[in-house]
């Protein structure tokens, strides 16, 4: 027996679009080609809606935005899609779905942005932080916003503890001997009111009486280009360090062919922790030393935070902090005296 799911997997659309269209909600704009497909494949499978479908009717009317992230060459950030599908499962689960899903350069500014909510979500989760202009509208126009990861103090929040994560993989660098660490982050010193990685790496080295080297302090910019040509620099410097600390996996990677490139062994002649335990730090080689942050639970969280505001919570923002965790792979090795 055919179910809505099928239904949308035969249309290519989300189950949300196939239950708008069959309840004629006049808030969605279906193409007539949209339509036609959903309605082709309703005959197709002989679906009939089970006895909850006015339930589910209900429920469809509730729409759900979210504006994710990709990285700044505009690829798909693996960090973020795991939250996102953390998110969608937990949604579904509930018999909802996104209506739509941006990425942060689709709402530019707010001239886009105005024709993209022409019809405005009742609840939007928001990963990362837009221009005070943009979150200006989008609180004017949209009731509940929930942040992942962002610095809105008005709106909950669902995050990691960047310093703890930070301080955490120095821990472990310094427990495993090494003296020379070097830094790769972005957006350097950062603004002073949010600590978080640097700001740990920094107090860390303090902490343990050693000097920073200047050449040992990277500024990405996030960008995986500049991030592997800057430790092309990093490796060639007469005083290299015997560990880097990056602020994320994906710059990790970047960092790691760079290294390679110069026949320079990991973890041998030097040691690389990554934050954030992507997908493919696993496979890397070697497999990638991380801080893991639990992206698929934020995903969930957030969702379930968005659909309680939308049910009635009207209590105090909320900041809900997710525990991190070493996980030990091969990319660092002690340091022999």
């Amino acid at each position: 027996m055919a179910t809505i799911r099928d239904v949308a997997q035969r249309a290519g659309v989300s189950i949300a679009s196939v239950s708008r269209i069959l309840s004629e909600d006049p808030g969605y704009r279906a193409t007539p080609e949209t339509r036609e497909r959903v309605l082709g494949a309703i005959r197709e499978l002989n679906y009939t809606p089970n006895p909850n479908y006015k339930k589910r009717k209900a429920q469809a009317k509730i729409s759900i935005g979210c504006i994710s992230r990709v990285t700044v060459e505009h690829t798909e950030d693996s960090y973020y899609s795991a939250i996102l599908r953390g998110a969608q499962n937990f949604l579904v689960r509930q018999k909802y779905d996104f209506d739509f899903v941006l990425t942060q350069y689709d709402i530019i500014n707010t001239e886009s942005l105005a024709s993209l909510l022409t019809h405005p979500p009742k609840g939007l989760l928001l990963m990362g932080d837009p221009s005070a202009e943009t979150m200006q509208f989008l609180s004017a126009k949209i009731k509940h916003i929930v942040g992942i990861d962002t610095v809105q103090a008005t709106i909950d929040n669902i995050c990691y503890d960047h310093f703890e994560a930070g301080c955490r993989a120095m821990r472990y660098l310094l427990g495993q001997g090494h003296r020379k660490i070097a830094f790769i982050g972005a957006n350097l010193p950062g603004d002073p009111l949010n600590i978080g990685r640097y700001e740990a790496y920094v107090r860390m080295m303090a902490q343990a009486n050693l000097p920073i080297d200047p050449a040992w302090v990277l500024d990405s910019e996030w960008h995986r280009s500049v991030c592997h040509d800057k430790t092309l620099a990093l490796m060639k410097h007469e005083n290299r360090p015997t560990a880097i600390l990056v602020s994320s996996d994906h710059m990790a990677i970047a960092a790691m062919s760079a290294i390679r490139s110069l026949d320079i062994s990991i973890p041998e002649d030097i040691s690389i922790i990554g934050i954030s335990d992507i997908e493919d730090a696993k496979y890397l080689s070697p497999p990638l030393t991380t801080i893991a942050i639990p992206q698929k639970d934020i995903g969930e969280i957030a969702a379930n935070t968005l659909l309680q505001r939308i049910q009635g919570d009207r209590t105090l923002p909320k900041r809900i902090v997710v525990p991190t965790k070493l996980v030990e792979r091969n990319s660092v090795a002690p340091l022999l005296s």
